[in-house]
């Protein structure tokens, strides 16, 4: 079953919802596909995660692989099962593929603030620095305001977001993005991956596209929200 809609190279995004001393969240990870046998997945990881920093996913936690195929979405679960290497780790699959069309997540243009810091680097570091910053913000998120981000026109939704980057930055290279939706809003943390950059029509830097890794589950429903309540027809209901 999986051998038919899988082939070495293809993209797939682990997907893992973690509840614990922190808030409600879904952390990820975009792997390449290499190889299948005896009901598991074998996957490359674009950014190094030594062995020595322990699993990449918690044990026993249930897994959510997501791809695309043929023009059609493909969803399976799995578990963590080990890490052959720094760059390859192995999954257990559980036989339950599901097939379906994905109906495209509404995006808008519009001028939010915005903090990150972007480069290429171990992967582990960044969920730290990115747990870090979420427990930092779920205790004192009234502490840093909307009117201290630098506001910038970009394309939102709430799995992504299309920005203008002054820091060099290349295809999956991680940026620890902060986002203030409008003044009245606590900041939005994420862990983003560049999937594609741009020049700029006009002035200096790049455009980047980015999708959305590790995010607190309120965020992204409040992202949600926000752009759901700006598609054309509706009333604009937050400030």
């Amino acid at each position: 079953m999986y051998t038919r809609y899988f082939t070495p190279g293809q993209r797939l995004q682990v997907n893992t919802l973690c509840e614990d001393n922190l808030p409600a969240r879904r952390e990820s990870m975009n792997v390449l596909f290499t190889n299948y046998e005896l009901d598991h997945f074998d996957v490359a990881i674009p950014h190094t995660w030594p062995a020595k920093e322990g699993m990449p996913f918690p044990e026993g936690s249930p897994l959510e692989i997501i791809s695309e195929r043929y023009g059609l979405w493909l969803k399976s679960t799995a578990s963590f099962h080990s890490q052959p290497s720094d760059k390859v780790i192995r999954l257990r699959m559980n036989n339950d593929l599901c097939i379906f069309r994905h109906r495209p997540q509404f995006r808008i243009e519009t001028s939010v603030g915005l903090r990150y810091s972007a480069q290429r680097g171990n992967l582990p570091a960044f969920h730290r620095q990115w747990r870090q910053q979420i427990s930092k913000l779920t205790t004192t998120a009234t502490a840093l305001t909307a009117p201290s981000f630098a506001r910038g026109q970009v394309n939102l939704s709430a799995s992504g977001i299309r920005m203008p980057i002054q820091t060099a930055v290349q295809k999956n290279d991680l940026c620890l993005l902060m986002l203030a939706l409008n003044e009245a809003s606590e900041p939005i943390c994420t862990l983003s991956e560049v999937i594609w950059t741009a020049p700029r029509e006009e002035g200096p830097g790049i455009i980047a596209g980015m999708q959305f890794l590790n995010i607190l589950q309120q965020d992204q429903q409040q992202i949600e929200m926000f752009v759901n309540q700006r598609q054309p027809g509706k009333a604009e209901t937050l400030a």
